[in-house]
């Protein structure tokens, strides 16, 4: 009995104990997913794909600059432009101006298309007509040059004072007045005279320099002896030192040598290895009326320089028989577009010309290619040498040229 009272109590106490310790249990939340009005497919149909997202096209890799071109540069020039009264007279017209194209006429295309076209005006072109030994000319034969495309002329000849200081100051406004680039040698101003040449074409910068060895047993005044630059191995120096860091490429006439001699003196020899030591880069020489030699000079720096000893007569009314062939330089360079530094000499040459006349007149100057034998036999030097063949012509150009004798071919 005690025993059953006992586990009942027990029973009771559990159930007691069971109940007070109990807790209600915490569920977790859920968040029901919001609901999205979509329209669905219809049965049966595709489900549409999600839109691609667009991927930026990367930029276009620039192009590479193009390589600058190599620099051409063509340099021509003639000899001495010796007008004679007789090519004046020649030259008049009826009016009594004067036209003095016709006497280049045959050459110009030559020269056509030159970045430098230099001429070597040997007779002062006062406006006056005058014969030897003090020659003059008409100022319209500046007028002719340019025409035929000359842009850069000498005046320091040895005829530079054949009418004196006044002739000479006459000659320069003349020549000023008209669009040549560059006036070489000959100075109207103190001035001027101390002023650096340099012509700038295609951004390649050509430097001038001009000299001649006499005036004809004329001098200047003490006040005026900058007006034309002498040979003077001293002031060649300076000038040449002056000039040479501020060009690309440095251009000296010299007139110079001894008249009717085909070849160099030695006077000339040593001047012109002193212009290479100096830095010359061209060499072009006048005064001897007869073509003479063409000559490469290199100097202990490493400078090369192109000589031409003489391109004889340009024109003239001359009577030995030497004198009528001539020669227009023609040279073709390559710059580097950047450093402007002289890359090659492409070409270096002379075109033989011919001056020819009549008995009387007919002035004017031929392309040896152009001169025929008909041509020849006509020639007025018949009346004061012997008579002109065109076998000897083109047997002196060889024998004085050599390689360096050149024919013209038109551009094409």
């Amino acid at each position: 009995m005690n025993r059953l009272l006992r586990l009942t109590c027990a029973a009771l106490a559990l159930i007691l104990l069971t109940a007070c310790g109990a807790s209600e249990p915490v569920l977790p939340q859920i968040t029901q997913p919001a609901v999205i009005d979509e329209e669905l497919p219809e049965e049966g149909q595709p489900v549409p794909a999600d839109d691609p997202v667009p991927v930026a096209e990367p930029d276009p890799e620039p192009a590479p600059e193009p390589e600058p071109e190599p620099i051409t540069i063509r340099i021509t020039a003639a000899g001495d432009n010796l007008l004679h009264n007789t090519l004046s007279i020649d030259s008049e017209q009826p009016d009594g101006t004067f036209d003095f194209y016709h006497l280049y006429e045959r050459v110009a295309p030559l020269i056509e298309g030159s970045d430098i076209a230099f001429i070597n005006q040997e007779v002062m072109l006062t406006g006056e007509v005058s014969a030897y030994p003090n020659l003059a000319a008409p100022a319209e034969a500046a007028d002719a040059l340019i025409k035929a495309g000359f842009n850069v002329i000498n005046l320091a000849t040895n005829h530079s004072l054949d009418k004196g200081v006044k002739g000479l100051e006459a000659c320069l406004e003349n020549v000023h007045q008209r669009d040549f680039e560059a006036v070489l040698g000959a100075f109207r101003s103190e001035e001027e005279a101390s002023e650096l040449c340099i012509l700038e074409k295609k951004g390649i910068r050509f430097g001038f320099l001009s000299y001649t060895y006499g005036l004809n047993g004329y001098s200047l005044p003490k006040d005026k002896s900058y007006m034309i630059a002498l040979i003077d191995e001293v002031k060649i120096a300076e000038d040449m030192a002056a000039i040479r860091p501020l060009c690309d490429y440095l251009i000296v006439s010299m007139h110079w040598g001894n008249e009717y001699q085909l070849t160099a003196s030695s006077y000339q020899v040593d001047l012109a290895q002193m212009l290479c030591d100096y830095g010359a880069d061209l060499i072009i020489g006048t005064h001897p009326h007869v073509l003479e030699p063409v000559e490469w000079y290199d100097s202990e720096e490493g400078n090369r320089t192109l000589c031409v000893y003489s391109l004889g007569n340009f024109v003239s009314g001359q009577h030995k028989l030497p004198t009528m062939l001539g020669g227009i330089l023609d040279l073709r360079l390559t710059f580097d577009p950047e450093t402007h530094q002289l890359l090659s000499t492409d070409s270096a040459g002379i075109i033989p010309t011919v001056t020819h006349y009549r008995n009387k007149g007919g002035y004017c100057v031929y392309p040896l290619q152009d001169y025929t034998a008909e041509l020849a036999a006509e020639h007025g030097i018949k009346n004061f040498d012997k008579p002109m063949t065109l076998d000897y012509l083109n047997d002196l150009a060889e024998q004085v040229l050599g390689e360096f004798a050149m024919k013209w071919e038109p551009e094409k």
